[in-house]
């Protein structure tokens, strides 16, 4: 829904689609990752949507050969890894802080720093690794030696944990760059010599089916709804009419 209200239009800054793609799309993808343990494959799986949205809202594709560092450079956005590294280990120093009115450690933190001596893990899970297991390459990669003592100060763990998360201003030259690899993408095309299936919008107007108040009408004459305006038209088509898109060579995937 975003990809089409808010994402493609031209009309929303740059800088207001990442505020709100920090405040509504981070926090629905990363829920409860605190607690997470993720394979390879379903953490290749984040960084693809990841990724996806970032190159919609700066107007890219895969086409125009952008790199990702490059990518999170000019969004000012952070490594995903990181963030799910930063939810994890402020999730243990929560843990770890909490107490009871006694000053005695709560239920919560003795189960989740308890250890089980005769527990194994079940069988046909491969190599998959337990959220210890997570804690513990996070704390590695973060060079952390002493988490227990340096969790029960708030304010220094946090800062720790947020070394490499910090979400910084887009680049002010967003639109140059952009530019910049779409006309490289462009000669690639063409040194390539194959020509670029046409838009429906363009075979639309050719055969006088755009109104005067620019909207456009389905070529379906079995359509039950037969007006729509540009935005909305091309994937209607597509779903509509795919007969008359395979004889106009439009691809309908």
């Amino acid at each position: 829904m975003l990809r089409h209200v808010i994402w493609c239009r031209k009309t929303v800054s740059i800088q207001a689609k990442l505020r709100i793609f920090r405040a509504c799309v981070l926090p629905v993808l990363l829920y409860s990752s605190e607690v997470w343990s993720t394979t390879a494959a379903q953490e290749q799986r984040l960084n693809t949507f990841y990724f996806k949205c970032l190159r919609t809202i700066i107007g890219v594709n895969l086409g125009d050969r952008l790199p990702n560092e490059q990518l999170l450079q000019l969004t000012g956005q952070p490594y995903l890894s990181d963030l799910l590294i930063r939810n994890r280990l402020r999730w243990v120093g929560h843990v770890n802080r909490m107490h009871t009115e006694d000053n005695e450690p709560s239920m919560v933190k003795k189960i989740m720093f308890s250890h089980f001596a005769h527990a194994n893990k079940p069988r046909n899970m491969g190599t998959r690794k337990r959220w210890q297991d997570k804690i513990t390459e996070d704390l590695e990669k973060l060079n952390i030696r002493n988490w227990r003592r340096e969790t029960l100060d708030k304010d220094k763990w946090r800062g720790t944990i947020n070394r490499f998360v910090h979400s910084n201003d887009p680049s002010s030259n967003i639109s140059e760059v952009v530019q910049q690899y779409k006309q490289k993408a462009d000669k690639r095309r063409a040194a390539s010599n194959v020509p670029l299936p046409p838009k429906i919008t363009e075979v639309l107007i050719k055969q006088g089916l755009k109104n005067t108040d620019g909207t456009h009408t389905c070529p379906n004459s079995k359509c039950t709804r037969r007006t729509f305006k540009a935005q909305g038209i091309t994937r209607h088509v597509k779903a509509c009419t795919p007969e008359w898109c395979k004889k106009h060579k439009i691809p309908t995937n």
